[in-house]
Formats: structure tokens, sequence, C-alpha cells
């Protein structure tokens, strides 16, 4: 794992887009950019991205209001314009948000339903994720977003003003993205499995994002 801080990307004020589909561009930029460096050819993308789909209200429940979602990229669509490609994800993602869909997926759902022993479920899930690992998103960008104030950890560890979590990366999807937003800056947490990146890869990767964040500042 590799942790880092970021200056928050710029982004025009009435942007249809948000900072979550500026961080889904730079991640796939980042992924498009280090597979071609590497003589893979050209191939779709999916980013397994997680939403939130608890109301904003006094009937929020309490606990994992989450659902997983993939988000699609076309190799052609990678080398559109920077305008194009952010609004094309903004309405892609939104798109996704909408669709009625189990917490963890269908697979997920039936996998949890007590029509078995957990031993029998446990053994099937296995085999599933590896018969799906060639289909399965490899990445997962997770974005907590905004931390309004100060984490206080009492009078002799004070206040944190800078917070970093992380996803596991768990083979097949062996890369994770996931950022908190503090006092301005971008706190980024790259972690991947040792079968598909050594140390030097993940800081290649983070230098990838950092550069692709950047360039996501366009101006109208």
């Amino acid at each position: 794992m590799l942790v880092t801080e970021l200056p928050l990307p710029h982004r025009p004020k009435g942007s249809p887009y948000t900072v979550n589909d500026q961080l889904m561009v730079t991640t796939a930029l980042a992924i498009a950019h280090w597979n071609r460096e590497h003589g893979a050819r050209p191939r779709p993308l999916r980013i397994t991205m997680p939403v939130d789909d608890r109301p904003r209200d006094t009937t929020m429940p309490i606990g994992n209001g989450t659902r997983l979602v993939e988000v699609p990229f076309a190799p052609g669509e990678l080398k559109a314009d920077l305008p194009t490609l952010l609004r094309r994800t903004a309405e892609r993602t939104r798109a996704l948000k909408a669709l009625p869909r189990p917490q963890l997926g269908h697979g997920a759902a039936l996998l949890t339903t007590p029509w078995a022993p957990v031993a029998v479920r446990a053994a099937l899930t296995r085999g599933l994720r590896r018969a799906a690992a060639p289909w399965t998103s490899t990445t997962l960008l997770s974005n907590i977003g905004r931390i309004p104030y100060p984490l206080d950890f009492g009078e002799e560890a004070g206040r944190a003003h800078a917070v970093w979590f992380s996803a596991p990366a768990r083979m097949p999807r062996g890369l994770t993205v996931t950022t908190a937003s503090t006092a301005g800056r971008l706190h980024l947490a790259l972690r991947w499995s040792r079968a598909l990146l050594s140390h030097g890869d993940g800081a290649h990767l983070r230098d990838l994002f950092e550069h692709y964040l950047h360039t996501t500042e366009v101006t109208p």
C-alpha cells in the first residue's frame, strides 16, 4: 500500500461533472497509460465504484448503504478531449446510480441467501471468483468525499488533519484506489496485490494518477 497527499482538483463552477467523475477519469487514463507502457493491446476498461444509496434526511439508516457498480470505458473513449470524456463519464455514472440493483450485485445476493450451509456457499464463491476472473473488473475506485471537520482522538492523541483509508485488493480485483478530502487536500491510498504489482509499480501508478488528475482541471 502507498499513501500520498495531492491538491484537490479544480472544477469550474457549473461543471456538469463532479470531483468523483474527475477521479474516475483520472483512474481510467492512468490504467490505460500503464497498459500501453506494458504492451497490452487496447481493450475496454471496467472500474468498480461504490454508490451510496442512503437518503440524506432523518430516514437515513445506520450501516453500510452502498452498492457496487462497474463503470465501462471503450478504448476509443479515452482518446477523446477531456471535456467530452468528463461529460460522458458523468452521464454514465448518473445512469448507473439510478438503476435499482442489489447491494453487492445479483450474484452476491444469491450466494448470501441461506439455501445451503455456509461452507458450501463459501466454496462455491471461491470457485466462481476464479472462473469469473477474466471478466472481472481489476480496479476499484472509492471516494469517501469531503470530511468537513477534524477527527479528534482525545487530549493525548490530538486531532487528525489527514485521513487515509483503503479497500482490500484481493485478486482478481488486484488494485484499489481510495480517496478522501480533508482541509482542502486529497488523500490518496493505492493498494495492490503482490500478484499484480510490485512496490515500484505502485509508485509509478501514483505518479500517473497525479499527472492525469491535473489534466482533468480543464477550463471552459
